[in-house]
């Protein structure tokens, strides 16, 4: 079963058996030169 998560107002859809890989994580969005961007998990 999946479970949304919510980090600084913006919800993810985590699947219930890769839940373990998100314990103590920060996720961090990072621009960019091109304008695009990505999201990068860092662990805490």
């Amino acid at each position: 079963m999946d479970e949304i998560t919510e980090q600084d107002g913006i919800e993810f859809l985590v699947n219930e058996r890769d839940k373990v890989y998100f314990d103590h994580v920060k996720i961090d969005y990072v621009r960019s030169l091109l304008g695009g961007g990505q999201f990068i998990v860092l662990r805490v």
